[in-house]
């Protein structure tokens, strides 16, 4: 007898969120759209989610448990893809809920458009991290510009989707034909801790032969006030997922064999990346944080130096903006200075050996 498979596989990776999982477990739960399997994958918690999640007693629930602890979002969600049966795959992270409608909405679309891809616009973001149901609770909606329809040219679909319109790339806002993952082989990457949803997000953009978007928004981001420690450990680790980034990217576009759109598509990234994940060190370090990442940053990527010397500029101008003393704000524009004529120097030889 042959088994039946779900229509959808939604996929939450668990780590220590006794606090907020049972509100996302039941959103999902109280879907219109029923046909579907919940893979919950615990990244050895240490709190009571396991408990949390086990407390369900819905035969659609399936419950995984990682042997050690990755630590890496990316790879806890490329387990619930392998263990996915659905013919859609879509993602919530444990803190998150979405509405009732998102499911039904979300396969309605893919089926009626035979779309690999569909991309919600829009969605909320709740303006408290307590809250206990997605009923009346305070919530601030989101909307990303996004062209439509979807460009088939690639480097037309990079430029409207990323470069103009700045589509968004959190997980919870896509939602994905299963065979389209496997067949281009996209998944998170596994040994980066931050910026993971950027390259899966590009990876996915640009291998779908159709993209449809909704604008009707039903994820809810639950915004955490909790303080984040920048310290030099996790400045180094968070400068890796720009190599990793550069290298994805660099490979998809090469068969364009357009120089310039490369960089272009790269500084945006970058910027994007650096703002989030690596400018805040700059932010809440002394100058001697500054010149470590300087020196990092130039020896990971001694072959884009221009790159290096343009990220370090906005550095600079920041730090100079916020320099609280005048000796500081003087130092920091003579290095500026510095490396404004370091990349001018770059540049002619990059343009140089482009011409040879």
């Amino acid at each position: 007898m042959k088994e039946i498979t779900p229509k959808i596989s939604v996929i939450v990776p668990m780590y220590n969120a006794e606090k907020y999982l049972k509100l996302c477990v039941t959103s999902i739960l109280e879907q219109t759209f029923k046909d579907f399997e919940l893979i919950l994958i615990d990244d050895c918690s240490t709190d009571k989610t396991l408990e949390v999640a086990e407390s369900f007693t819905d035969s659609r629930i399936k419950i995984l448990r990682n042997e050690k602890n990755l630590g890496m979002p990316g790879a806890v969600r490329n387990i619930g893809i392998d263990a996915a049966q659905g013919e859609y795959t879509y993602f919530c992270d444990s803190d998150d809920a979405i509405l009732p409608k998102c499911l039904e909405t979300l396969y309605n679309a893919a089926e009626e458009n035979n779309a690999d891809l569909v991309n919600m616009t829009q969605w909320y973001r709740s303006q408290t991290s307590d809250f206990q149901n997605i009923k009346n609770i305070p919530v601030t909606q989101m909307k990303m510009a996004a062209a439509a329809p979807v460009s088939s040219d690639l480097k037309t679909r990079i430029t409207q989707e990323f470069l103009a319109n700045k589509m968004h790339v959190s997980p919870g806002i896509f939602f994905h034909r299963r065979k389209f993952l496997i067949d281009n082989k996209i998944k998170f990457p596994d040994e980066i801790p931050v910026a993971e949803d950027v390259i899966f997000t590009f990876d996915m953009v640009c291998a779908a032969n159709k993209i449809i978007k909704i604008d009707t928004p039903f994820y809810i981001y639950r915004v955490h006030s909790d303080s984040i420690s920048h310290t030099a450990e996790k400045m180094q680790r968070n400068i890796q997922c720009l190599i990793k980034l550069h290298k994805n990217i660099e490979e998809k576009l090469l068969p364009l064999n357009d120089f310039e759109f490369t960089q272009k598509v790269l500084n945006y990234w970058t910027n994007h990346v650096s703002g989030s994940y690596i400018l805040p060190f700059v932010r809440d370090n002394n100058s001697e944080t500054f010149f470590e990442m300087s020196k990092a940053l130039q020896q990971i990527f001694e072959k884009n130096s221009s790159f290096v010397l343009t990220l370090l500029q906005i550095y600079s101008q920041f730090r100079l903006a916020n320099a609280k003393s005048r000796n500081t704000q003087v130092k920091l524009a003579a290095e500026n200075k510095k490396l404004k004529n370091a990349l001018e120097n770059i540049q002619k030889q990059i343009t140089e050996v482009t011409k040879a």
